[in-house]
């Protein structure tokens, strides 16, 4: 080895604190990364700024086996949008309780998670967050407010386990900090909400026990029942219009029923007697 080879050149600390600067700076992303709801694998379904539609692997339960979802499955979008319509929840503050979701959420919502839960493996959820504006205190302003959750089919029922209703939005908020997360099967969400009862929803209760962020809901009792109303409606409708055709008859009036009295006696079809008493009852109305 010669002699040049040897020599060592000292680096100052400012520049080895740079490269170490650097170094971080590159694996920055990654580590932001793990704060927010994306992961690997996942399939965006739909996405606009914040809000977004996607499909994501299931999350772990720790020390609990997360059983595989019933997926692919084929659910009509407006079958969806009926039962998420039908979701009510008290919010902390308010005096009478809310649509979970708006008319505008559900436009983008039924749709997209029709789609995931076709498209979505055994292993894997949709999740959500969709953001809307909402009459402010007093009703003077608007502002935005956020809903995310997770959505799987199993066990014969649509699951939504919910990150969120209506919290608060900061559009301007570090989204590797502040995400829109959907729920999550391991931690229960921190709620200001409690669910309105309803036919055909229902909390979920497992092995880790009862959570009021899950909801269950079943879809095929809830368009069994839509069916039966329809098939119901219909048949009170059919009925009502055969009644009024066979039994009402518009009354004609005096003059109408006397000139038909004058011709049933012309054509010699009553008798004198039945006509003069059949016209004494009709001028009685007069």
């Amino acid at each position: 080895m010669s002699k040049v080879s040897r020599v060592l050149f000292p680096v100052p600390r400012l520049t080895i604190v740079l490269l170490f600067i650097m170094a971080m700076g590159t694996s920055g992303c990654s580590i932001f990364k793990s704060f927010t709801p994306e992961g690997r694998g996942e399939k965006e379904l739909f996405r606009s700024r914040d809000q977004y539609v996607r499909i994501v692997m299931q999350d772990v339960a720790k020390g609990v086996k997360v059983p595989p979802n019933e997926h692919p499955v084929i659910l009509d979008s407006d079958q969806i949008r009926s039962a998420l319509a039908s979701m009510e929840a008290m919010l902390d503050g308010r005096e009478k309780s809310v649509p979970v979701f708006t008319k505008a959420q559900l436009d983008t919502l039924a749709p997209f998670l029709s789609r995931g839960l076709a498209a979505a493996g055994p292993n894997e959820d949709v999740v959500f967050g969709l953001i809307d504006d909402f009459k402010a205190v007093h009703g003077l302003a608007k502002e935005q407010k956020y809903t995310a959750g997770r959505v799987f089919y199993r066990d014969g029922k649509l699951n939504i386990i919910f990150g969120n209703i209506q919290g608060e939005y900061r559009a301007v908020a570090d989204r590797r900090l502040n995400p829109l997360a959907p729920g999550s099967r391991s931690v229960a969400a921190k709620q200001n909400w409690v669910f309105i009862d309803q036919p055909d929803q229902a909390y979920y209760s497992g092995p880790e026990g009862r959570r009021s962020d899950w909801i269950t809901l079943d879809l095929a009792a809830m368009e069994a029942k839509a069916a039966a109303a329809e098939k119901e409606a219909k048949a009170a409708a059919a009925a009502s219009g055969a009644t009024e055709g066979r039994f009402y008859q518009p009354k004609k009036s005096v003059e109408e029923r006397l000139t038909t009295l004058n011709e049933l006696k012309a054509k010699k079809l009553i008798t004198e007697e039945e006509y003069q008493k059949k016209r004494a009852a009709i001028l009685s109305d007069l």
